[in-house]
């Protein structure tokens, strides 16, 4: 009996965390995973955010805003102050040290929003931290070819 409940909970494990069989479905779009989340993101809709990252990969979190821009989510909910947000990002594995266009971490957009909640999260985290921002350099190694890009609701400015 001990080991047929133990089968029957291994399978529903299997069945709940690797198939995601119990997850909402995500919504018809034509824009990838990646860019939900950095749409959904920019506008802090948190249950959507919460559904994306249970459906979304390590790369999908980290999808950027689009040719040239170099945000990821993590960048735009600093922007915005949202350490709900940023917590949730960090945990399903956003990249910490990414840099937008312009050579800015999120720490950057953090303390540009005066949140210091998320300056201190971002801190526990290790993301870098520059009280001067460095200058305005394209970073060529992050551009992303995706052209359904979803950020322009987050504008494009450089913080210097």
């Amino acid at each position: 009996l001990n080991d047929d409940l133990t089968e029957e909970r291994e399978r529903w494990i299997r069945a709940k965390y690797e198939q995601r069989l119990f997850l909402a479905s995500l919504p018809c779009t034509d824009l990838s995973l990646g860019q939900q989340l950095l749409r959904a993101t920019a506008e802090e809709d948190l249950r959507a955010v919460v559904l994306l990252l249970a459906h979304g990969s390590r790369q999908q979190v980290n999808e950027t805003c689009g040719e040239g821009d170099g945000r990821n989510a993590l960048h735009l909910a600093s922007r915005k102050g949202n350490v709900v947000i940023t917590q949730l990002l960090i945990w399903y594995g956003v990249d910490l040290m990414a840099r937008d266009a312009h050579g800015n971490s999120a720490m950057a957009y953090a303390r540009q929003a005066g949140c210091q909640e998320c300056v201190d999260t971002l801190t526990q985290y290790g993301c870098p931290d520059e009280r001067y921002p460095l200058m305005a350099t394209p970073n060529l190694s992050r551009r992303n070819t995706n052209r359904n890009n979803s950020c322009s609701s987050a504008g494009s400015t450089a913080l210097i």
